[in-house]
Order: C-alpha cells, then structure tokens, then sequence
C-alpha cells in the first residue's frame, strides 16, 4: 500500500511541462525496431520475438523468399534457409519514429524539415522522399507520400538491381 501510494505521488509531482522521452524505433539508413539490413532470421527473431506471421513468397527478381511479419513491421529475407539475410524492412505502424518524431502520418512538409538529405519525387504517379542511392548494394530509406501529402509507408531496403 505504501508503495503504490509513493509512485502515485511521485507521478503527481512531475512538472507539467516535463515530457516523458521519445523511442527512437527509426534510424533512417540503419534499423528499424532494432531490425537491421544483413540479419538472419535467428537475430531477427532475438530482437523482434516470434513473427505473427512467417511465409514464403515468390518474388520476381529474388526468387523464394521468406516473409516475416511483427504486427505492422514486414521483414523480407533474400531466400528461405538459415543463412538468408534480411534485404527489406517495412512497416505502415505510427508507433514506428525518427529521433525527430517523423513517421507514419508525419505530413511531407514535417519530413523535410526534420531529415536532412532527402529527396522528394514523383515517378509514375507514386510520390515518396528518400534517402541514400538506388545502386546496387547500396541502402535506401523510402517514405511513401499519400495523396494528401502524408507518409503512409516506411520502407529500409537493399537495392537489388
């Protein structure tokens, strides 16, 4: 009982301008939810759990493929063994932010104030920003952008081809 009334107190005497610390779960370039381009499944699963979902799909350039899920989070291996290596990471979740705060719902505007070095494009009806080089080998973050200016989708990838 004295316990819980000193945390009750404690949390009363915070100061109202006080704001509790932001998760970064997003580093553009980097990780996503801790996930990292170049993990196996067996690290993928040390950091994020058990999948809620766990599929193999065929993919047009890689061929099988392993598909992971964690609830709004998409994890793409390059193949389906043990040593396949994680080569995508999505996610369309809100609880996903940058240090900044930028995720999905962020407004394009927001976007550009908050990263440095993207870039915002439309090509073939498809708006997004990104970051890095769409080169072989190289890693890209992409923001995809709804009609209404707004970041729908987050994507860390390998550029393939």
């Amino acid at each position: 009982m004295r316990f819980t009334l000193i945390l009750t107190a404690f949390a009363v005497a915070l100061p109202s301008g006080v704001a509790l610390a932001r998760v970064q779960s997003l580093v553009p370039q980097q990780s996503l939810r801790g996930l990292k381009i170049g993990m196996l499944a067996s690290q993928v699963r040390a950091v994020a759990g058990n999948p809620t979902s766990n599929r193999t799909t065929n993919h047009p350039i890689m061929g099988k493929t392993r598909v992971m899920k964690f609830g709004r989070v998409e994890v793409t291996f390059r193949g389906t063994g043990k040593a396949a290596a994680v080569v995508n990471l999505s996610t369309t979740s809100r609880n996903e932010r940058t240090s900044g705060g930028i995720g999905v719902g962020s407004s394009e505007r927001a976007l550009a104030a908050k990263l440095t070095g993207e870039r915002c494009i439309t090509e073939l009806g498809y708006r997004h920003c990104y970051l890095g080089k769409w080169k072989s080998g190289s890693v890209v973050t992409d923001f995809s952008i709804s009609k209404s200016g707004r970041v729908t989708r987050i994507t860390l990838g390998l550029v393939i081809d």
